[in-house]
């Protein structure tokens, strides 16, 4: 079956070049020009994956970002027009997974979109207890203490790896290989701390149990309470 991508974008040319694209791709495609048109998709079918624009003539994607994430994990990437550390950031803070700089490349887009969707696939062979962790992988969802955390898949993806080498250092590039595409021009140090930054917020009163050794990675303490 072919996986739906929703496409909320204003402009017309990149909203009909990167149409195109997905379409040559085999990806079957959603296409929207502002956050109405988008809200009325979602309600008719949640896709596999979103690409959001960040400036849309009815709103914000940073804050339609934050309306997906309180009802749905399925991975966003943006587009945005500038490469500033703060606009990165703060899409990555409201719940995005990733993003692409206008103007892009086809293959550098269409390489984070196989790594969004190939890490949201579901493996159900590979649920994970790690102390007070309980990943059901079915649902790719976490657990602390009998109550769900709610993840977006990259967050997911990072706590996982980190949990399956439990009391053990994951040095960064480690984590980054893990998570993102081989080989692509993903994600630098500080979007990494960025997601760090937000599991750390989302884990409350276990928060410690996610440690930075600085300068080589990450380690999460797993042992039983």
């Amino acid at each position: 079956m072919k996986k739906t991508i929703l496409l909320v974008e204003d402009d017309k040319f990149i909203r009909s070049s990167v149409s195109e694209l997905l379409l040559q791709e085999g990806y079957q495609t959603a296409v929207c020009s502002c956050l109405e048109e988008a809200r009325t998709a979602l309600r008719q079918r949640i896709p596999e994956l979103v690409i959001l624009d960040v400036l849309l003539p009815d709103g914000s994607g940073f804050d339609f970002c934050g309306e997906i994430r309180e009802s749905c994990r399925v991975p966003i990437l943006f587009l945005t027009c500038c490469d500033e550390d703060e606009d990165t950031i703060r899409g990555l803070e409201c719940g995005g997974d990733d993003y692409v700089s206008k103007p892009f490349r086809a293959g550098v887009l269409l390489s984070r979109i196989r790594a969004l969707l190939r890490r949201a696939q579901i493996d159900p062979s590979a649920d994970l207890q790690a102390g007070v962790f309980h990943f059901d992988h079915t649902r790719r969802s976490c657990r602390l203490e009998g109550e769900t955390v709610v993840l977006t898949p990259i967050e997911y993806r990072i706590l996982y790896e980190l949990a399956r080498n439990t009391n053990a250092l994951v040095p960064r590039e480690t984590l980054l290989r893990a998570v993102w595409e081989p080989g692509c021009e993903y994600m630098d140090d500080n979007t990494l701390s960025v997601h760090i930054s937000r599991l750390r917020s989302k884990l409350g009163k276990h928060s410690s149990k996610l440690t930075t050794v600085r300068g080589e990675g990450y380690l999460l303490r797993c042992e039983d309470e």
